[in-house]
């Protein structure tokens, strides 16, 4: 694995950690509001001192950015409708979240202002309800993102099997409980509204942002065109990287289909881009090895291995003329190759097949690829 892929799954990391301790925070407001504010200082204390807070702001920055840099190198812009879904709602949090961020990183620099979760709940339930709208989208978008990503990273382990089945009930239990613990919270302010002793803290700190709101404002506006202009650059480059010509190469599969497709992609994505099945469990990040093939003709065709597909090859001690699918690039030519693993194989019968648990299933057929195939 690559310095750059080891950052972006600790970085990823740190941030699931971090969103989880505040579901988790915000499921407590099913008790009340008292019960929020202590649960948030143990919960999410480590990321309010001189040591959690910039592990967790450079944690987002490097994450985005890395994720904004393999957006730049893919050379299909999606791979499956998962990892579609995954891409856009990456793309979505910053515009999502970043009132959330103003208000609770950089207004309080601004302003040396400490907003309790009473003075956050006022915002969302009585200032400016629309926001609190944006706040739960961004919670579901935050969490799905995250969970999808880390079950990519997770369910290749060798560890999967004996947690997947408690894993699944705990990636909907959280945010149901934190959406529940949002709501009640909400109704408990509003309830008490009208108590002046009970609403001024929240007073006092709305004055104190009263006075940067402008400025607000107009730094979340700037950043959002930043941003944007990055997002479209981003787009674009990766455009005219893509669709520059190419020559063409023909990939055969053994008793299967012929695709001709240009040059530029990966074994996998040209063989997907005819809909023709193949396994990739890791979601074509280089890190299973279960899309890997067995080149029969045509190895000189095929880019040189890199150092994310060596080091995954060593790893399940692959013969020699293996490759993984998802990292080998066919630069002109045409090559043969053999599919080592069912396409529809999971990932506990993979990690079982690794240790030979069980015998390898048989490879089907690849299905017709239609259009575009000889």
């Amino acid at each position: 694995m690559t310095l750059l892929n080891k950052l972006r799954i600790a970085s990823g990391l740190v941030l699931f950690v971090f969103v989880l301790g505040h579901l988790l925070t915000l499921a407590f407001g099913l008790r009340s509001i008292e019960a929020m504010e202590t649960a948030g200082r143990f919960l999410m204390g480590p990321w309010t001192n001189p040591v959690g807070g910039p592990i967790l702001m450079l944690s987002f920055l490097l994450h985005g950015a890395l994720g904004i840099w393999a957006l730049f190198w893919r050379n299909r812009l999606f791979f499956n409708w998962g990892d579609s879904i995954q891409a856009l709602l990456g793309i979505a949090i910053v515009p999502l979240l970043l009132p959330h961020i103003m208000g609770t990183v950089v207004g309080p620099a601004m302003t040396g202002a400490t907003p309790s979760f009473k003075w956050v709940l006022a915002v969302y339930w009585m200032f400016v309800p629309h926001l609190g709208i944006q706040q739960v989208i961004a919670l579901i978008v935050i969490w799905i993102h995250g969970c999808y990503g880390l079950f990519l990273w997770m369910q290749v382990q060798n560890w999967w099997g004996r947690i997947s089945t408690v894993s699944y009930p705990f990636v909907v239990i959280v945010p149901v409980a934190a959406l529940l613990g949002f709501v009640e919270a909400g109704k408990i302010l509003l309830a008490n509204s009208g108590n002046a002793e009970f609403m001024a803290p929240v007073r006092e700190t709305a004055t104190l942002y009263g006075q940067v709101g402008d400025q607000l404002w107009r730094i979340q506006d700037q950043i959002l065109w930043a941003y944007a202009a990055i997002v479209a650059v981003v787009f674009a480059a990766r455009a005219v990287r893509v669709w520059r010509k190419r020559p063409m190469v023909t990939l055969n599969y053994v008793d299967g289909p012929t695709i001709v497709r240009p040059a530029g992609l990966s074994l996998l994505e040209t063989a997907q881009s005819r809909d023709t099945p193949h396994a990739a469990l890791c979601g074509a990040r280089g890190r299973c090895g279960s899309c890997a093939v067995r080149i029969v003709e045509g190895a000189g065709n095929l880019s040189p291995v890199g150092p994310i597909e060596a080091e995954t090859l060593a790893r399940r001690s692959a013969a020699p003329g293996d490759r993984l699918a998802c990292q080998a690039m066919p630069v002109g030519g045409s090559v043969l190759v053999e599919p080592l693993f069912s396409p529809d194989i999971t990932p506990i019968e993979y990690q079982e097949l690794l240790r030979g648990e069980v015998p390898d299933p048989p490879v089907p057929e690849p299905a017709s690829v239609g259009e575009g195939s000889q």
